[in-house]
């Protein structure tokens, strides 16, 4: 039995229109006279949907809804206003705060039936994609990440038994060797802990004014040399071909550097690992429309459509052919951090002859 909280301080609207009906057709009605009391129930009940009049003494609706989308067992119960007012700028007001639907009063019952049928409707089909997400996810994270894991642990291991088993009779160049496989893969493994956390971190993080109040002074320099650690660490600085159309004074632009840093190194890595070495990994900054764009082309294996637009977490493709390292969060993070700066990463791509990456950054007022 479906559980609806109605929120409605005229009690005969509340107890003998709205709470008839919605019993009738076989719902759990739970009824509160004002905000305040409503916000309390809501909190307390976890409804599956909830009917809330605007104008209401002591709490109005407006203040309902964003307390209940500040509190995390309630922000996804759908919610519709109920309204005497006709005017469009309140509805859009309501409809900003994240409602879900209006019911303009008067209302005759079926109109009141049709909306609340439509929006449990809605919220089953997206708590299925929901669990059908996280069922998809706990699959990937149980086919990359113990790999991902146990690779680089086993050289660590073998190669540390080596040097405690032979430490008396080992000679500095099988020394320095067995050191630098240690190093190697401690990198690999730190780096995949840092980009799990900080994926974690990202899908648990809101734009807020403090990322909108973040700037950099963005110059050509400080992107090539980021871009340039990155591709020596692949053992491609050499096929880097750069073109930067920028004042050489650079510019300032509305992202934090910790931000850009990722990206710029997320997308490099990428284009070094899924392009063959040797061919040339193309990065171009310009300014457009007020923005500063940064693009990158490599000469790669490129991706479907159908592909760009899975882009996930733990989603390498092709990966028994292609048996890449990484977690697949490169392109992820890139992506979920232009969103949390309400902008985008455009993919464009041939399959098996290049992928283009391209993301913009506003100008700082």
């Amino acid at each position: 039995m479906k559980r609806i909280l109605v929120i409605e301080d005229d009690v005969s609207l509340r107890e003998f229109m709205i709470k008839y009906f919605l019993e009738k057709e076989g719902y759990y009605v739970i009824t509160a006279e004002n905000g305040e009391i409503g916000l309390e129930k809501a909190k307390q009940e976890i409804p599956d949907l909830i009917i809330c009049d605007i104008m209401m003494p002591k709490m109005n609706g407006y203040e309902v809804i964003q307390a209940l989308h500040a509190y995390a067992p309630t922000a996804r119960i759908p919610f519709i206003f109920l309204t005497a007012m006709s005017d469009r700028a309140n509805i859009r007001d309501g409809m900003n705060l994240g409602a879900d639907d209006f019911l303009t009063k008067p209302f005759v019952s079926q109109e009141l039936i049709t909306a609340v049928k439509k929006r449990l409707e809605k919220k089953a089909i997206d708590d299925d994609k929901a669990k059908a997400g996280i069922k998809d996810l706990q699959k990937k994270i149980t086919s990359v990440l113990p790999h991902e894991f146990r690779t680089p642990l086993s050289t660590i291991l073998s190669a540390s038994n080596i040097l405690i088993d032979e430490s008396d009779t080992i000679d500095k160049g099988e020394l320095r060797e067995m050191l630098g496989y240690i190093n190697t893969s401690a990198k690999r493994l730190n780096r995949l802990i840092e980009n799990y956390l900080l994926y974690i971190s990202l899908e648990n993080t809101t734009l807020g004014e403090d990322m909108l109040n973040e700037t950099i002074l963005c110059t050509a320099e400080h992107i090539r040399e980021c871009a340039e650690n990155q591709m020596k660490k692949n053992n491609r600085e050499q096929n880097l071909v750069w073109q930067a159309s920028i004042p050489s004074g650079g510019v300032r632009a509305a992202m934090s550097e910790s931000h850009l840093n990722k990206i710029i190194e997320e997308i490099t890595d990428n284009c070094c690992k899924f392009s063959k070495a040797d061919t040339p990994i193309t990065i171009a900054m310009s300014l457009q429309n007020n923005n500063l764009v940064i693009e990158f082309t490599d000469q790669g294996i490129g991706m479907t459509k159908e592909e760009i637009s899975q882009i996930g977490a733990f989603m390498q493709f092709n990966r028994p052919e292609l048996e890449q390292q990484g977690g697949g969060f490169g392109l992820t993070l890139a992506k979920r951090i232009m969103e949390l700066y309400r902008s985008t990463l455009d993919i464009e791509s041939v399959v098996g002859t290049k992928t283009t990456v391209r993301f913009s950054i506003p100008l700082a007022t």
